[in-house]
C-alpha cells in the first residue's frame, strides 16, 4: 500500500473501531431494560423478522388476541437505520455470527474454506441488515409452493395488500452514475428495462426507506409486546399439541391458540430439532425424544454468486467509504433524507438468462463500490477473506475505484442441510449449503460472468470509464485468464452468499416426504405449531427473498389467524325469535376476540 492508502486505512479502520464501540454500548446498555410481561397469551410468535413482525403487527391491528413476539436479539438505535451503514452490523453482535462448514466445492478464497451466514439477531431480523431491496419475483413459482391451493390473482393482491398498507416502499433516492449506465448498457445488449412486473430485464429496485431510513416491518410493532434478548430453548408440548415454549431462564410461555416459530431458515430448524422434531437418527444420537419424524434441516438452499471487485474505474464514483465523513452528506441525510448515506448498496437488479429462455436463471447486483473500498478495514474480514487473496488481488487496486456486478443463480441444484450439533440451545448448528455440489449449478454461474464481462465490454460503460480487473485470482494462476476453466476456479474460490437460506422447514402437501409443514403453515403431525419464515420456502424465489417472505406471512394471517376470527364470530352470531321479533345477535368482532 502506498502511504496515502495507508492513511485511508487508519482514518476508516478508527472510524469502524469507534462504530463498533458504539454497537457494543447500544446492545449492552438495552440490556439493562426489562419489559414487564404475562405467561399466557394466545399466540406466541418466535422471531422480529418480516414473517413475524408482520404477523404480529395484523394480530395488534385487527383483533383483540393477546400476543408476544420473543427476540434473541437486542433493539437497534435510529443510527444503525441509515442504509449505509447496514454493513457495520455484519459480524457484530447483532448478527448470529454464523457459518458454513468448511465446503469442498466452494468458498476456497475464504479462511478454513468457510462462508459467513449473516443472520440478523436484532430487533428486525435480518430485514435490519439487508439491502432494502423489494423485488415481487416469478409468482407462478409462488402457485407451485401451495400446489395451486391459491391463484395467481389471490397471490397477487396479497403483494398489492401488503405494498400498500404494510411495508413502506419508495423508490432508490441516491445512485452514482453507475446506475444509469448499467441501463443504458442493459438496452445495447437487447434486455428491457423493466417495472413492477417480474420479467427479463432491468430496473432501479423499490427499496423499504421512509425518508431516505432504512424501514422493516418490525418498525410497526409495539416494544411493549416484545420480548427482546429472550432465548427461545425448546417448544413444550402435550399430547402432540404445542402449548408454549420454554426460555433460557428455564421460565416458560403459554399459547392458547398457536405458536408461532418465524425465527428464520438457520433458527426455525435448530429449535424443531432441540423439540423432538426431526431426522429421528438425528434426534437419537444426542438422546432427544423423538416428537415428529421430518426431514427438518434439509433442502438447505441459497443465492450464491461471485464477481466483487471486477469492475474498476480510474475515477471515484460519488459513493465511496469516505462519504460517512463528509459533513455535507451528513446534513443531508438528517435533513433531507437524501444523499450518499441512503444508498442501499445496489443500484440496479437485472434478471437474464444463461440458457435463452423467457424465465431468467441468474440475478444481477449492481453494487457502486467493491469490499476494496474501505481498504481492509471491515468488510473483508466479515467474508472471512485470506490475507493472501487480500494482498494478491483487492489490495492490488487501491488505485481505482472498483464496483461490482455480483452475478447471482437464481435457482441452485445444490441443496444443503442445517443441523443441531448438541442438544445444548447455545451451540450454534452446523450449517452445510453444499455450494456447488450440482455441475450445473457451476456452469451456470460460468456464463454469469461472462455476462459481466459483456457488460464491461459495452460501449456505455467503456465511455463511462469501466474496465474489466483483469488480475489472475490468486489459486488459479495456471489457467488461461477468463477461459472456462479459469472461470470455474473463480468462482470456487470467491464463493459469495447473499445470505438469503431458505428451505430447511419446507411447505409440501402431507404426504410429500420433503415436507415439514403443510400448505396452511401448520407442521405436519403437530397441532398448535405454525412455521411461517423463509424455512418453509420449498425452492428460492426468482429475487430477492423479502417480498416473498412477506407475502407468505400475510396468507398465513389471512387464512389462519384471521379465518379463526370468522369461524369465532359466525358461532356467536345466532338469530333468537321471539313472538313475531327476529333479533341479530352479533356481537362486534373486537368486543369478543
Amino acid at each position: 500500500m502506498s502511504f496515502f492508502h495507508i492513511l485511508q486505512y487508519i482514518l476508516i479502520s478508527f472510524c469502524v473501531y469507534a462504530f463498533t464501540a458504539f454497537i457494543y454500548l447500544v446492545y449492552y446498555t438495552n440490556q439493562l431494560y426489562t419489559t414487564q410481561y404475562t405467561t399466557d397469551y394466545d399466540y406466541i410468535i418466535v422471531g422480529s423478522g418480516t414473517a413475524g413482525s408482520l404477523i404480529a403487527h395484523r394480530i395488534a391491528k385487527e383483533t383483540n388476541y393477546s400476543y408476544v413476539v420473543i427476540e434473541a436479539g437486542g433493539g437497534s438505535n435510529p443510527l444503525f437505520e441509515i442504509p449505509i451503514l447496514g454493513p457495520m452490523l455484519h459480524g457484530s453482535v447483532y448478527d448470529w455470527q454464523y457459518e458454513t462448514v468448511s465446503q469442498t466445492n466452494a468458498c476456497l478464497a475464504m479462511e478454513e474454506n468457510k462462508c459467513k451466514m449473516t443472520q440478523g439477531k436484532i430487533f428486525g431480523g435480518s430485514s435490519k441488515l439487508n439491502n432494502m431491496i423489494h423485488v415481487r419475483g416469478n409468482i407462478s413459482h409462488y402457485v407451485d409452493w401451495f400446489h395451486g391451493k391459491y391463484t395467481k390473482n389471490y397471490i397477487e393482491e396479497q403483494f398489492e395488500y401488503i405494498e400498500k398498507n404494510i411495508i413502506h416502499l419508495n423508490p432508490i433516492t441516491y445512485t452514482t452514475g453507475l446506475s444509469d449506465n448499467i441501463l443504458l448498457a442493459a438496452q445495447e445488449l437487447g434486455y428491457e428495462l423493466t417495472g413492477k412486473d417480474f420479467k427479463l430485464g432491468f430496473t432501479k429496485p423499490m427499496v423499504s426507506q421512509v425518508n431516505g431510513k432504512r424501514w422493516a416491518n418490525s418498525d410497526n410493532l409495539e416494544t411493549k409486546h416484545t420480548l427482546l434478548n429472550t432465548f427461545v430453548e425448546k417448544l413444550l408440548f402435550r399430547n402432540k399439541k404445542c402449548h408454549g415454549v420454554q426460555l433460557a431462564n428455564k421460565l416458560r410461555l403459554y399459547a392458547k391458540k398457536g405458536v408461532i416459530i418465524s425465527a428464520g431458515a438457520i433458527n426455525s430448524p435448530k429449535i424443531l430439532q432441540l423439540s423432538g422434531i426431526g431426522p429421528a437418527e438425528l434426534l437419537k444420537s444426542f438422546d432427544i425424544p423423538l416428537l415428529k419424524e421430518l426431514p427438518v434441516g434439509k433442502n438447505l438452499q441459497d443465492h450464491i454468486g461471485t464477481g466483487l471487485d471486477l469492475v474498476l474505474f480510474n475515477k471515484s464514483l460519488s459513493v465511496n467509504a469516505l462519504n460517512c465523513f463528509n459533513p455535507i452528506h451528513i446534513f443531508q441525510y438528517f435533513i433531507q433524507g437524501q444523499g450518499p448515506l441512503t444508498t442501499s448498496g445496489c443500484e440496479v437488479v437485472g434478471f437474464l438468462s444463461t440458457k435463452n429462455r423467457t424465465e431468467p436463471d441468474i440475478q444481477f447486483m449492481v453494487l457502486p463500490v467493491g469490499i476494496s473500498a474501505d481498504r481492509g478495514s471491515h468488510l473483508r474480514k466479515i467474508l472471512r477473506i485470506r490475507d493472501y487473496v487480500w494482498d494478491n488481488y483487492f489490495a492490488r487496486v487501491f488505485d481505482k475505484h472498483a464496483s461490482t456486478i455480483l452475478a447471482l443463480i437464481l435457482h441452485p441444484k445444490s441443496k444443503g442441510e442445517v443441523y443441531i450439533q448438541s442438544r445444548n440451545p447455545e451451540m450454534p448448528p452446523l450449517i452445510d449449503p453444499k455450494y456447488f455440489q450440482n455441475r450445473d449449478d457451476v456452469d451456470t454461474l460460468i456464463n454469469a460472468v461472462k455476462l459481466i464481462k459483456a457488460f464491461v465490454l459495452s460501449k456505455k460503460m467503456k465511455s463511462f470509464g469501466a474496465i474489466l480487473n483483469n488480475i489472475p485470482f490468486p489459486g488459479c494462476e495456471s489457467h488461461l485468464f477468463f477461459s472456462n476453466s479459469y472461470l470455474e476456479c473463480y468462482i470456487r474460490h470467491l464463493t459469495l452468499s447473499t445470505f438469503h437460506p431458505v428451505g430447511t422447514c419446507s411447505m409440501g402437501l402431507i404426504d410429500d416426504y420433503n415436507a415439514v409443514v403443510d400448505t396452511s403453515f401448520k407442521v405436519i403431525g403437530l397441532d398448535n405449531l405454525y412455521v411461517v419464515d423463509a424455512s418453509v420456502l420449498p425452492t428460492l424465489p426468482s429475487s430477492n427473498i423479502n417480498a416473498a417472505v412477506a407475502m407468505m406471512a400475510n396468507i398465513f394471517f389471512d387464512n389462519n389467524v384471521k379465518q379463526q376470527r370468522r369461524l369465532k364470530k359466525q358461532n356467536l352470531c345466532f338469530r333468537r325469535s321471539l313472538s313475531d321479533i327476529v333479533y341479530n345477535i352479533c356481537p362486534d368482532d373486537k368486543a369478543y376476540l
